[in-house]
């Protein structure tokens, strides 16, 4: 089982929305590092929470922090997962039915073990379906995780140190 709790969390490096919210259970609360508090939607399913990245982003997990036995039917049993460079070209990456119910942090890791990492300006977690049926949906935590530091610093060691218009114009393919 990979440690999680090592990886740097990007989450501040990005702007975070969510698909509706209930009056008093705001988006802020996914970031307020308690467990007590939690954001609520309010409205149609799906719900979802995006993140979009000011450049393009080194993404290595997400991580939610869920607990059914708090939040009963609020709590998400499907996870599915986006990203892209925006809401217009998005791809799937991942998606998880939870074969036992949540309590703690979920961790999604978005690349293959030998894979490169996810390199994305925005993230969309869609929360699909509830435990019992229930309509709307809490999560009391929600962060971004980048690449190990390690790796990290190999993959920037790998970029050539070109700033022309015409090398960022070229450097990746879409």
């Amino acid at each position: 089982m990979e440690d999680y709790s090592k990886l740097p969390n990007i989450s501040s490096q990005g702007s975070w929305n969510v698909s509706t919210t209930k009056h008093g259970y705001g988006i802020e609360n996914l970031h307020d590092n308690s467990t007590e508090t939690f954001w609520q939607s309010d409205g149609q399913q799906p719900h979802s929470i995006s993140v979009q990245f000011p450049t393009r982003a080194q993404i290595y997990a997400v991580s939610l922090y869920l607990d059914t036995e708090k939040d009963e039917s609020y709590t998400p049993c499907k996870v599915t997962i986006y990203a892209g460079t925006g809401r217009h070209d998005m791809q799937f990456v991942k998606d998880q039915l939870f074969a036992t119910e949540p309590k703690g942090w979920v961790d999604f890791k978005l690349t293959d073990i030998d894979g490169p990492v996810l390199m994305a300006h925005f993230v969309l977690i869609e929360l699909p379906y509830n435990y019992d049926n229930g309509r709307d949906v809490r999560v009391r935590l929600a962060r971004v995780l980048g690449p190990p530091l390690r790796e990290q610093k190999f993959r920037n060691e790998l970029i050539l140190p070109y700033t022309s218009k015409e090398f960022y114009m070229y450097e990746s393919l879409r």
